[in-house]
């Protein structure tokens, strides 16, 4: 505990990827009376964002860091490892763990993925790796298993939807699948870092309402009042657009394997049970509609 007697909650990985900054929005707006939150970056003076936070101390910090972390991380009581989007995550993602059951963390809580279970997958063995290697620490865990993130449309489409008035994917427009938002995932990770005695060595699946690919297009088109047309295209296509969203091919692989189970109708991929989040927030998640509202406006 820190001399304010809050239990310290610590997001590492604060500045990058999806995860960590709705995190720490929710930790700040909805808990800092109850904890004291900490953010961990490796450049703290880049985290623009994060310093105009309310209640929340930036910290460098730099994940499988065997001769920093150990420091950085005493006396905290609850650490979210916020899994870094980096070919061998697997091992620095054990390696941060580690670290922090030997300084003294006393619950630590992962972002995993829905496919973790289908080690064919090129994010489901990087993520089983993780799962198995927490879940041997001895540790308190909590894994958030996440599905194809809604923010991916416009990282894919912004452009094809400005210009041509079109969306483009390689998945049948009328199968479903359940996605979420970033700010869904950050809002559940707060709230179980604000209480994680009630979570501990779970695992949940944080996904929103089911939709299709062409409902997307047609959200898209409601918000712009103008009609966005989903345009099927080739498997190779699709993958050429990811390495231009996402720069490296891995990625673009791991991607496609979403693409192709959503494809192939797989329960993964679309959720029956879709109450976890609601469990954990007391809140329901953001329907499509309702996303494509508030993004509308950084769209021309």
């Amino acid at each position: 505990m820190s001399d304010s007697k809050k239990p310290v909650v610590f997001v590492l990985g604060a500045n990058g990827g999806n995860i960590g900054p709705p995190t720490l929005v929710a930790l700040s707006s909805k808990y800092a009376d109850r904890v004291e939150i900490r953010a961990g970056t490796r450049n703290p003076a880049s985290a623009e964002k994060l310093k105009r936070l309310p209640n929340v101390t930036l910290v460098a910090a730099t994940m499988a860091d065997r001769e920093n972390l150990p420091s950085v991380l005493s006396g905290v009581d609850a650490l979210f490892i916020v899994t870094p989007c980096i070919c061998n995550r697997a091992e620095v993602v054990v390696t941060t763990a580690e670290i922090a059951r030997d300084a003294g963390v006393k619950f630590i809580m992962i972002i995993s993925v829905l496919t973790a279970d289908l080690v064919d997958t090129i994010f489901g063995a990087q993520f089983k790796h993780i799962e198995e290697g927490i879940s041997q620490l001895g540790v308190p865990y909590c894994f958030l298993r996440l599905p194809y993130f809604v923010e991916n449309h416009l990282i894919l489409n912004k452009e094809n939807i400005e210009s041509e008035s079109t969306f483009l994917c390689p998945v049948d427009p009328e199968k479903p699948f359940t996605p979420v938002t970033t700010s869904d995932c950050g809002n559940a990770a707060a709230a179980i870092l604000a209480n994680p005695s009630k979570h501990v060595n779970n695992t949940y699946k944080i996904v929103s309402h089911r939709s299709t690919f062409g409902e997307v297009a047609a959200a898209i088109s409601e918000a712009l009042d103008r009609e966005i047309r989903y345009v099927r295209v080739t498997y190779e296509t699709g993958k050429a657009m990811l390495i231009v969203g996402y720069k490296e091919e891995w990625k673009a692989d791991g991607i496609t394997d979403l693409y192709r189970l959503i494809d192939d109708g797989s329960p993964v991929t679309n959720e029956t049970d879709i109450s976890d989040y609601f469990r954990i927030t007391n809140e329901q998640p953001t329907d499509l509609r309702t996303w494509a509202a508030k993004v509308v406006g950084s769209l021309k």
